[in-house]
């Protein structure tokens, strides 16, 4: 089939499920997994069902293929781990125990830690690398680049950016390998939500940017470029770096994951302030995140018009 109808296929499930013209680098994506063969008509139309567009606009919509916790999918799938961290004692074993029965490799930069930090990571057999780095200016792009380069020579499938104070929820592991490689398994990258433990162990804020962060942390390497790069940012030391590289093909057709993360970094007011005062020191002039005071403010642009809400991580629903 030539170019230009398969360029009006790509159009027709465009209109017929989404109601409007693909845009360029959605067209040009799905065109070029089509020219090559590697997705069917009927594979493109479950890409565009499975978008987080799609499934939006029909929330009613399941279209999982039946999930059984006892099944492996994990068809020996190659998953490393990087983590970009400094001083994380605190929370860096229960993060890594959370990605140790997934991912066969972890990847650490450690970027200065004065703490037990390194020590608990050096525990962990799956932590196969952990470059050390001092007295650096801040910089999150050069170190996700450094990382990158050093988990693509070991020529894994799937590469998760977690920080070390986050947590893949408990019972994952059949999910994640579920999604992979079976029910997306021409996506390039996932999504997965983000939620802020506060104050104690089963609740999470969920006001204003609490309440619905989704973070693209998980990538396929397959079919991607040689020199993915992650890319640098507007903010002071590349701060806020995307947790995928820029160049990633595919990179603007996520889905969604069922999978969440627990982030502990705002847990207690110690932290919170902790954060603060960081992100003010290295970004003094910020307008774009309201002077950071949604960290402890209810009064931020970014918290909920009621305030600070929450609820109990028990009542999360799959």
């Amino acid at each position: 089939m030539d170019i230009e109808n398969l360029k009006n296929i790509i159009r027709h499930h465009y209109s017929d499920l989404l109601e409007r013209e693909p845009d360029e680098l959605g067209l040009e994506y799905y065109l070029k997994l089509l020219s090559q063969k590697k997705i069917s008509e009927s594979e493109l139309i479950e890409l565009i069902k499975s978008s987080p567009e799609y499934m939006e606009k029909n929330p009613s919509v399941n279209n999982e293929i039946s999930f059984s916790e006892k099944k492996d999918y994990s068809r020996d799938s190659h998953i490393i781990a990087m983590y970009r961290i400094k001083n994380e004692s605190r929370w860096i074993r229960k993060s890594l125990e959370s990605i140790s029965d997934i991912c066969k490799e972890i990847i650490i930069l450690d970027d200065g830690s004065t703490d037990e930090t390194v020590k608990i990571c050096e525990s962990f057999p799956q932590v196969t690398e952990i470059h050390s780095q001092k007295d650096l200016p801040f910089d999150e792009t050069r170190d996700k680049n450094k990382l990158l380069e050093i988990a693509l020579k070991r020529d894994p499938d799937f590469i998760i950016t977690l920080d070390g104070d986050e947590v893949v929820m408990p019972n994952s592991k059949q999910r994640i390998f579920y999604e992979l490689n079976v029910l997306y398994p021409n996506v390039s990258l996932f999504e997965m939500k983000e939620i802020y433990v506060w104050d104690e162990p089963n609740r999470y804020r969920c006001d204003g940017i609490f309440n619905n962060t989704w973070s693209k942390k998980l990538f396929r390497l397959k079919n991607q470029p040689e020199d993915l790069q992650f890319a640098r940012t507007k903010f002071p030391g590349n701060a806020h770096c995307a947790a995928f590289p820029d160049n990633l093909i595919g990179g603007t057709q996520s889905v969604r994951s069922k999978v969440k993360i627990l982030h502990y970094g705002y847990y207690d007011e110690e932290l919170r302030k902790k954060k603060y005062n960081f992100l003010n020191k290295l970004d003094p002039n910020n307008t774009e995140f309201d002077g950071y005071r949604h960290i402890f403010s209810e009064e931020s642009k970014f918290s909920g018009p009621n305030g600070m809400e929450f609820r109990l991580i028990s009542e999360i629903e799959e």
